[in-house]
Formats: C-alpha cells, sequence, structure tokens
C-alpha cells in the first residue's frame, strides 16, 4: 500500500544586504501580505508547464491566500499558503520564512515548512510521480518573489550603495 505523508520543503535564497535592513524590509513586506483585505494583488505561486515535463510553453499559476503570523525576536514568520479558490485540489503549506544573518552585508532568506498533497494516496503518487518538484518549484518562486520585494522595500527606505 502507498504510504501518504507530508513532503517537507526547505529553500534559501541569499540576499546581499545588511541583515538589520533586510530585516526591517521584511517585516514591512510581510505586514503588507498579513493585512484583513488578503494578499496584494496577484500574489500567486506559479509553475512552468515545462516543469511538469510538458513540451508546451506556459504557465499554471494559482492566486494565493498567505496567513502571517509575526514572529518579531525570532526574524520569522509563521506562513499559511493555500489556493484562494478551489482549495481542494491544491496542496497546502505551513511553515516558516526567516532571515538568517551571513555577515555584515548578506543575509538568507529561508522558506521552511512542509505540505500535503490533496486526494490521498492518488495525490501523493501524483506528487511523486508526474508532479515531481512542482510544489517546490512553485515555492521556490514565491520565494523569490519575497526577495525581490524585500529588495524593492530596502531601495525606497535606505541607501543600498551603504548597507
Amino acid at each position: 500500500m502507498f504510504e501518504v505523508s507530508e513532503r517537507t520543503i526547505e529553500l534559501t535564497l541569499p540576499i546581499a544586504m545588511a541583515p538589520a535592513a533586510a530585516n526591517e524590509s521584511l517585516m514591512r513586506v510581510m505586514h503588507a501580505l498579513s493585512k484583513p483585505d488578503g494578499s496584494p494583488e496577484g500574489l500567486a505561486l506559479s509553475l512552468q508547464l515545462t516543469d511538469l515535463h510538458v513540451r508546451v510553453a506556459g504557465e499554471v499559476v494559482m492566486p494565493t491566500q498567505v496567513h502571517v503570523v509575526d514572529r518579531p525576536a525570532r526574524w520569522e514568520f509563521g506562513l499559511s499558503i493555500r489556493a484562494a479558490s478551489n482549495e481542494g485540489i491544491f496542496p497546502k503549506f505551513e511553515g516558516t520564512l526567516s532571515l538568517t544573518p551571513v555577515g555584515k552585508h548578506a543575509v538568507e532568506l529561508w522558506l521552511q515548512g512542509h505540505y500535503a498533497p490533496p486526494f490521498g494516496a492518488i495525490g501523493a503518487l501524483l506528487d511523486r510521480t508526474v508532479l515531481r518538484h512542482a510544489a517546490e518549484r512553485s515555492l521556490t518562486s514565491f520565494l523569490r518573489r519575497i526577495a525581490d520585494d524585500v529588495i524593492a522595500d530596502a531601495k525606497e527606505h535606505y541607501d543600498l550603495r551603504i548597507l
């Protein structure tokens, strides 16, 4: 019998920015995500069709709802990401987004957590075969978007040449 289990995700992206500035910018970006009116316009998980081994150019886009829990003393946020509609046919992600200083002028942005594929054993089988790495790739895209937003926020608030 095929065992249904949650899948673990651990992703990191480097950002060349002073840790304090990165943390302040990340806080502003994440607070914007946690507003009661929902996620910023256009926030979605996306996946290229070629990532699904389809020989056609295109992209699958899933608008999301993101629930954020601020943990400022630890430079991290609790995250819950799910589809904005048709929740039952997409995985739900639960985890943390955090910053780790790696010097005076650099940080690593981490996304760690787990998801469970929908549809029980059939969904788990699809996730391990046809959709292999699809969730990881879409979450990597999400992490890049957050990193880009942090950098854009820092450019608005700081002279990045001195960070």
